[in-house]
């Protein structure tokens, strides 16, 4: 389970250091195997253990994809899909078309989903939560779901 924010940085070349408190779990339940692919909402990655990828896939393959909306969520998701491995010291190296289309360039954030990652650009992510925390204070309808689950 994938819990929490963290801040970290790409390096020169392209890599991403995996916080040590995800590498266990990923080594076990994937073998070390990442998948990273396009967000097709917001502007950054997704980042899925093998084992969780395989469902996710799975799932977009179920769709009807006569349906233009679904056919081009599975042309982002699955079109941009790339395996990647961590490496002995923990690290990805992240395809730099992905890393172009978030804008990711050193400082970026790590989101964990539970069952996956969000891979955000620092300065975007900050934006980003700001809005969402001032949405959520306008948004009365949100404050009830949300008391739902928290009360």
């Amino acid at each position: 389970m994938f819990r929490g924010i963290s801040n970290i940085s790409i390096d020169t070349k392209g890599r991403l250091s995996m916080p040590s408190k995800y590498r266990d779990s990923i080594l076990e339940s994937a073998a070390g195997q990442i998948v990273i692919t396009v967000d097709h909402a917001d502007k950054c990655l997704l980042m899925y253990p093998m084992d969780q990828w395989l469902q996710v896939e799975q799932a977009l393959m179920t769709l009807p994809n006569v349906n233009r909306r679904v056919r081009n969520m599975q042309r982002l998701l699955l079109g941009h899909a790339a395996e990647l491995e961590l490496d002995v010291q923990g690290r990805v190296l992240l395809p730099a078309p992905l890393r172009e289309y978030a804008g990711l360039d050193k400082r970026v954030v790590l989101v964990g989903q539970v069952n996956k990652f969000e891979l955000w650009d620092a300065d975007h992510w900050q934006q980003s939560r700001d809005i969402w925390l001032q949405e959520a204070r306008d948004d009365n309808e949100t404050d009830d779901l949300l008391n739902q689950v928290f009360m």
